[in-house]
């Protein structure tokens, strides 16, 4: 039988399959729908995995969802209810939106079966996380915007499966809202943008604004408290501060597409050193109580890998697990394992593959391809990776397209733009003519797992690409490609057994050095390829030199 999960109505809507308590498919709607971070309901990634698996209601036995909406009701009413009459607009918008998510739901749901599993937020951040870890027993931290109304909490599960669940902090006092905000005061979009602070935090002074931003959020007595008084975001759809923050930081908001200024940099930079104290303090105040010193870290916040990369040497924690999807797309995950171990029908872990979206066939490709005169077919594997291996040394950038899609945010070598780390235009050329984005966004250095301590300060593998790292002081000149200013890198682990694995040995081969500068295969603003047809089009919007599908080759010059 199949189990469904469900994400939806607030970012990353996504859909997962299980059979027999495996996981066998996972993907999010924005990637079908090109709506990037799309919060509606996931109809399209459903019509693919019923098409797909072949798949009728009477097959189905549950259908899971990742929240509580009537526990996500009384939150929205508890919130309004004491400022109706003050702001009646806010407060009926928010009632009314609650209201017709939960009708959607209603009416939605039955339509794939008569069973519905509904689990918490945040527990579904914390069954993902931990059942996708290698830790037998773990400390899962949840930190995020909003659940229904925890915003930080934390779960220990033990062999057996149990779980000791306990809030940490509620709305509206939020670590994730906080840097939200900040990110739309530097000029972001919130839910979006918070990368990119951390990004601009390297360039910064962090003690330039520290003691004011200080005083906009707060970790004592082991109790979270935001500055109520500058903040927004409990009351007010389109705004998530007021002109007290502007008064109290003594600055005025960056204007969206606006320049970075030095105190642009300097605010992230203390907006940054804050989480990352408040995060560290709520760490070490769980291993004082519990006995455990592996962590696995869930939601939203779990992408912060500025922060993650200095969990180990700042906390009592000695292991650190962050899944492939730790917002709320994996939730849909969660969600189906929760209902699984409730009713012991899932004594495994979950499969920590992260390519868990769909694949293509050669037939899909020739078909995508057409009649576009300019391709050639490799016929085996080997030859394709030498030659483009050779072509990546030489300076070519590489739109790589091969097997099944990515699940989470992160390209991790299905679908990605791969460059050589070793050229000191290339990021700042993939950066303006090919992902067109902000100069200072920094690259990941892909690298193969055995020879990632050579290059790298790590605590143990990174496979997804989530925490920031030091680059060793003897190669930032050799790899100033994917060095960001700060000698950091966002580091990925890559193990042995796929195409990727065998591209980077074979650049080793001819390089001497088993690393690719490797980023998502988008541009700004819009979703990671998923089709074919997909990264044709985008290919030939941009400047990228060749494009790599499966077997098959694209390219726009006769001489390559």
């Amino acid at each position: 039988m199949y189990v469904i999960g469900i994400s939806a109505y607030y970012h990353d809507s996504s859909a997962c399959l299980f059979k027999n308590g495996e996981l066998i498919f996972a993907c999010e709607e924005e990637k079908f729908t090109g709506i990037k971070h799309d919060s509606s309901f996931p109809v399209k990634t459903l019509e693919y995995i019923f098409k797909k698996y072949n798949l009728n209601r009477d097959k189905i036995e549950t259908i899971c969802y990742y929240e509580d909406p009537k526990l996500k009701l009384k939150r929205v009413i508890s919130n309004i209810k004491p400022q109706f009459f003050n702001n009646p607009i806010y407060s009926i918008k928010s009632y009314f939106k609650i209201k017709k998510n939960i009708r959607e739901l209603n009416s939605r749901l039955p339509m794939y079966s008569n069973n519905v599993h509904y689990s918490t937020h945040h527990e579904s951040h914390i069954y993902y996380s931990h059942y996708t870890s290698p830790f037998n027993k773990s400390t899962t931290l949840s930190i995020d915007g909003v659940g229904e109304l925890d915003t930080m909490s934390f779960g220990f599960i033990d062999y057996g499966g149990n779980m000791a669940y306990d809030t940490l902090a509620q709305y509206p006092h939020s670590l994730g809202l906080f840097y939200s905000a900040m990110t739309s005061f530097l000029g972001f979009r919130p839910n979006e943008g918070e990368y990119k602070v951390m990004g601009l935090a390297s360039y910064g002074n962090p003690n330039t604004y520290i003691n004011k931003v200080r005083q906009l959020i707060s970790y004592d007595d082991d109790e979270l408290k935001c500055n109520m008084d500058v903040f927004t975001w409990n009351t007010s759809n389109t705004l998530m501060f007021n002109e007290n923050l502007i008064e109290l930081l003594d600055l005025e908001p960056r204007v969206p597409g606006g320049g970075v200024e030095p105190y642009h940099n300097d605010l992230a930079a203390s907006v940054q050193r804050v989480y990352e104290e408040i995060l560290f303090s709520v760490l070490n105040h769980l291993s004082t109580f519990l006995d455990n010193t592996d962590l696995s870290l869930a939601g939203g916040c779990a992408y912060n890998g500025t922060a993650n990369g200095k969990i180990i040497n700042n906390t009592n924690f000695k292991n650190l697990w962050i899944p492939p999807a730790p917002s709320d797309a994996g939730s849909a995950i969660g969600a189906c394992i929760h209902y699984l171990v409730k009713n012991k029908k899932f004594k495994k872990k979950v499969s920590d593959n992260p390519f868990l979206g769909p694949s293509y066939s050669n037939k899909d490709i020739v078909e995508a391809i057409g009649d576009i005169k300019q391709t050639f077919k490799f016929p085996n594997e080997q030859e394709l990776i030498s030659w483009i291996a050779r072509k990546i040394k030489d300076g070519k950038v590489v739109g790589w397209f091969n097997g099944n899609c990515e699940f989470g945010s992160r390209a991790l070598g299905n679908r990605s733009i791969l460059a050589s780390p070793l050229l000191p235009n290339m990021k700042d050329k993939i950066n303006s003519v090919i992902k067109k984005r902000e100069g200072f966004r920094p690259f990941a250095p892909a690298v193969t797992k055995e020879r990632q301590d050579d290059f790298f300060v790590m605590n143990g593998d990174i496979p997804y690409m989530n925490q920031v790292v030091q680059v060793r002081p003897s190669y930032r000149d050799e790899l100033p490609a994917v060095t960001h200013i700060d000698g950091s890198a966002r580091v990925q682990t890559v193990n042995r057994g796929n195409t990727f694995y065998n591209l980077l040995r074979e650049f080793e081969n001819v390089t001497g050095y088993p690393i690719l500068l490797n980023t998502s295969f988008n541009v700004k603003d819009k979703t990671m390829v998923l089709t074919p047809k997909d990264a044709i089009k985008t290919f030939y919007d941009t400047e990228l030199d060749i494009l790599v599908l499966n077997n098959y080759i694209v390219y726009k010059h006769k001489k390559l």
